[in-house]
């Protein structure tokens, strides 16, 4: 168990260093909501989303997959995490869980506007991590008390 442990850790290392980067450009016309297509699996790390915009401001949603399907099915859904009046900034995300997640961009103003947005996936996942400290700490303890019961029973 403990080899295991070990091994979860290396993949979480060797899965958080580098970054992941997604790229999304749209042109949501005046007083409308567009969706971006971005990976549907948001691992639970740290994401930074830069938002590069041709003039205007924009509102950007975020949301998890029950509260999307309620803002499909009846227009209105309470979003994870909502960023207002927008221009060209950069956001700081952390995602809670591993699941799907859904970004929706809502263009308030008149004319059509231009955007550009940059997903960077950085940190390790924190669902591996909790993994594969579990996992030593479990089979450490295994260890130990195997060694502590061959010491009493001497066998």
């Amino acid at each position: 168990m403990i080899m295991v442990g070990l091994g979860v850790s290396l993949l979480t290392v060797l899965r958080g260093l580098p970054a992941q980067v997604f790229t999304s450009h749209l042109g949501p016309p005046g007083n409308s909501t567009s969706k971006l297509f971005m990976p549907p699996i948001w691992p639970p790390r740290n994401v930074r989303i830069a938002v590069y915009l041709s003039g205007g401001e924009i509102d950007l949603l975020i949301f998890d997959r029950p509260n999307y399907d309620a803002l499909i099915g009846s227009g209105y859904a309470i979003p994870l995490k909502e960023f207002k009046g927008l221009k060209s900034e950069v956001i700081n995300f952390e995602i809670p869980m591993r699941g799907e997640y859904y970004v929706v961009v809502k263009n308030r103003g008149v004319s059509t506007v231009d955007v550009e947005i940059v997903l960077t996936f950085w940190g390790f996942e924190r669902d591996l991590t909790y993994l594969s400290l579990a996992l030593l700490v479990l089979g450490a303890s295994s260890w130990i008390c195997g060694r502590f019961l061959k010491r009493i029973f001497k066998i």
